[in-house]
C-alpha cells in the first residue's frame, strides 16, 4: 500500500510540475466551437454489469464467475461555472436477482487541465452472486465477501488544438470537422479481496476457493495507449466517436513473501454517438472494458459493461452571484 501511495504522490507532483511550466494551447476554431452557454443539466438513465471470470494458470477459458448484483439506473449531472453534482440512483426491480440486496460503492472525481486529466476512483461490491446452472436468472448469493479497488486514471492528450476531449466525451463542446487524437492512460491501482467467513459449500470449485479464502491483496501499474476519433457530420450537430485502448503492466501481491512480478493486461472499447446542438444535446454512450489480472493461485478477468442514453440541456449564468462564490 505505501509502494500506491508513492506512485500516486509522483503521478501528482508530475502532474502539477507539468501545469506549472506549460503553455496554454488555443484551439483551431475551424475544427473545435466552444459553446456560449457552458453551464448544463443531464439526465442519463442505463444500466451497467460487471462480471468476475476465473481461470486456471496458462489456461483462457474461465471455468468459474462471480457477478455483481447491478441494475438499471437513472443519473443526473449539474455542472454550473467551476461547481459540478453528479449522482444516479438504482431502478427499484431492475436487479439481477431481485430478492437479494447487495450493496455497490462507487467514487470518481475528474480533474482536467489543458492536455492532461486526472480521475481519481474507488470501488467496492459488499456482495456478490453465483450463477446457478439451473437456468438463466437463477443466481446463490456471497453476501459476505468484499471487492474493493482505489486508484486514479492519468490521461494525457496528444492532439488537443483541433481535437476537443470535452466535445468527444460529454458534447460539451462541439467538434466542427473530424479528427482524432492519440492518448495514453497509466493507472496505479490497489486491490483487495476480503471474504469474512469462507464456505465450500458455497464455492466448490477448489482452486477459486483457494483464492478467495486466502483474502488476497495486490497493487500494480497498468500503461495503455489508446486512439479517440470522432467522425463530424454537419459541421458538428451530429457526432461518432468510437475509441479503443489497450496496454499492460504488472502487478505484486501483498503479504505473501512472495515478491514475484505477475502480468496484467487490459483492453476497453467504446462509443458515443448523438446530437449537439446550442441549446440541447442527446447522445447514446456504450463502453465495454476487460482487465486480466494474473495472481498466483488463479487468474481472474474483470469485464465490465455500461450502456447509457444522456439528455443534456445548456444555459447560461445569473447576472449575479449565487452566495457570492458562484
Amino acid at each position: 500500500m505505501k509502494l500506491l501511495l508513492n506512485i500516486i504522490a509522483f503521478v501528482f507532483l508530475s502532474f502539477f510540475s507539468q501545469q506549472l511550466f506549460a503553455q496554454t494551447t488555443l484551439a483551431d476554431s475551424n475544427y473545435i466551437y466552444r459553446f456560449k452557454k457552458r453551464n448544463v443539466f443531464e439526465l442519463y438513465p442505463g444500466f451497467s454489469t460487471t462480471r468476475f471470470n476465473f481461470t486456471k494458470r496458462g489456461q483462457f477459458k474461465n471455468d468459474y464467475s462471480l457477478v455483481a448484483n447491478k441494475s438499471a439506473y437513472i443519473g443526473m449531472y449539474f455542472g454550473y461555472k467551476w461547481f459540478s453534482l453528479k449522482y444516479s440512483w438504482a431502478i427499484p426491480g431492475t436487479s439481477l436477482d431481485k430478492n437479494v440486496k447487495l450493496q455497490y460503492t462507487s467514487f470518481l472525481l475528474n480533474f482536467a487541465i489543458k492536455k492532461w486529466n486526472l480521475r481519481p476512483f474507488y470501488n467496492s461490491y459488499n456482495g456478490l452472486l453465483i450463477p446457478e446452472n439451473t437456468g438463466p436468472g437463477d443466481f446463490k448469493p456471497i453476501r459476505d465477501i468484499k471487492f474493493s479497488d482505489a486508484g486514479i486514471d492519468v490521461y494525457y492528450f496528444f492532439h488537443t488544438k483541433r481535437f476537443s476531449v470535452k466535445a468527444a466525451n460529454s458534447f460539451f463542446e462541439k467538434q466542427i470537422k473530424s479528427t482524432g487524437s492519440l492518448f495514453l492512460k497509466v493507472t496505479p491501482m490497489w486491490q483487495k479481496i476480503k471474504w469474512k467467513d469462507p464456505s465450500r459449500d458455497l464455492i466448490n470449485d477448489s482452486t477459486t476457493y483457494a483464492l478467495l479464502s486466502s483474502d488476497p491483496e495486490w497493487i500494480s501499474i497498468i500503461a495503455r495507449v489508446g486512439y479517440n476519433y470522432n467522425i463530424s457530420f454537419k459541421k458538428g450537430k451530429w457526432s461518432i466517436v468510437p475509441f479503443i485502448v489497450i496496454g499492460g503492466g504488472a502487478l505484486r501481491e501483498i503479504n505473501t513473501g512472495i515478491h514475484t512480478l505477475q502480468l496484467v493486461t487490459d483492453i476497453q472499447a467504446g462509443l458515443r454517438t448523438g446530437y449537439n446542438g446550442h441549446n440541447n444535446y442527446y447522445y447514446l454512450n456504450a463502453r465495454w472494458g476487460n482487465l486480466q489480472t494474473n495472481l498466483l493461485i488463479k487468474n481472474m478477468h474483470q469485464v465490465n459493461t455500461n450502456i447509457s442514453i444522456t439528455a443534456g440541456h445548456r444555459f447560461g449564468s445569473l447576472k449575479n452571484k449565487i452566495f457570492g462564490i458562484l
